[in-house]
């Protein structure tokens, strides 16, 4: 629904604009990406605001995008999917910030593990794409895999500045965010997301 519909607008801006079908057809791929999400975004500050966990979601959202953007990773095949996957999980890890109470000492131990394991994963698998979008010019993967590793450094260094004013959770919320983005980069992450797809065919066989 959401690519015919930026579908139909790409098509009047190119009528109007007198451009070729080449150039329309790139219309309404950035057209469906930003209508898209602004649809996420808007479900997402309405939903998080009904569970009450509104400022915890939203600072995982900024860890969770900031990284994904960069470091890339694997997506389920239809937009419904993403969208309702992708809400549910920066809900669920927002909610999880504000339920589990982790000690100052605890949360410094799991940031360090967080930014050893991001600095391997973003070395080893990123900038990881999908089967419509890969980069693979090695000069621009090492661009990509730079810009990772200095969203991960500043995500970081962010939340140690929370864990030492002690606003433990939003440090954690940071910290669920940045790992929620690493582990859709790793293969595992790729094995998930690709069971989720496959749920609606299991149904639909059944």
């Amino acid at each position: 629904m959401m690519k015919a519909f930026a579908r139909r607008i790409a098509v009047t801006m190119g009528t109007q604009l007198q451009v070729e079908r080449a150039k329309i057809d790139i219309f309404a791929y950035g057209l469906e990406i930003i209508l898209g999400t602004l649809v996420q975004l808007t479900l997402l500050i309405l939903l998080s605001f009904i569970i009450g966990a509104f400022k915890t979601t939203m600072v995982c959202l900024v860890a969770f995008a900031s990284l994904r953007y960069f470091g890339g990773g694997t997506h389920l095949s239809t937009y419904s999917g993403c969208l309702i996957v992708g809400t549910a999980l920066l809900l669920g890890l927002g909610k999880l910030a504000m339920t589990i109470d982790v000690s100052l000492a605890a949360l410094t131990g799991i940031s360090a593990l967080t930014i050893l394991t991001g600095i391997y994963i973003i070395l080893r698998w990123a900038p990881a794409g999908t089967e419509k979008k890969q980069i693979k010019d090695e000069s621009m993967r090492l661009r990509q895999r730079n810009k990772a590793l200095f969203v991960l450094t500043v995500c970081s260094a962010v939340t140690m500045v929370l864990i030492q004013h002690e606003l433990t959770v939003y440090a954690f919320a940071a910290v669920l965010g940045t790992l929620g983005s690493l582990f859709l980069i790793t293969p595992w992450g790729y094995r998930a997301v690709k069971a989720l797809d496959n749920i609606p065919n299991i149904f639909l066989r059944g």
